[in-house]
């Protein structure tokens, strides 16, 4: 019966809207990429262009790990004086998200990457992006709080 329902929900109507909008970011966003690429190596030339994206990319890199460490450094404290570290978790789903976006070649991805790492957008973002696994953080916290972390 739950294999019925798993496969029903594919013709849901939300399903398929929003696997639409993901197919269509898929190939939208590389794109978008190459444009880019291609105009800003016209301007400054390709290797410059090169070396400025893969700089971004290892400079986004190391600021991740950065404010990772911070968060995590943030949530273990926020767990031994016993308060629920909600934002903590949000704010590591979200910096992990934003270092893929760097991670990936180009500048848009970059500027989305950089964006995420503006603790106002890190905290928008992140509710909306993780409004459903507010009872898995509370077990991860429950379960963290046991182990004495």
């Amino acid at each position: 019966m739950l294999e019925i329902k798993l496969f029903l929900r594919f013709f849901e109507k939300d399903f398929i809207v929003k696997l639409l909008f993901l197919m269509l970011l898929y190939s939208i966003l590389p794109l978008g990429e190459i444009v880019l690429l291609l105009k800003l190596g016209g301007i400054i030339g390709n290797y410059l262009t090169l070396a400025v994206a893969a700089s971004t990319g290892l400079l986004g890199v190391l600021i991740a790990l950065s404010e990772l460490r911070r968060t995590l450094n943030m949530i273990r404290l926020q767990i031994r004086d016993g308060v629920y570290p909600g934002e903590g978790f949000v704010s590591i789903f979200v910096i992990l998200a934003g270092g893929i976006f760097l991670l990936t070649p180009g500048f848009i991805t970059d500027f989305i990457g950089f964006l995420l790492f503006i603790p106002a957008v890190r905290i928008r973002v992140g509710r909306v992006l993780t409004k459903k696994m507010n009872a898995k953080f509370k077990e991860l916290y429950e379960y963290l709080k046991l182990y004495d972390v």
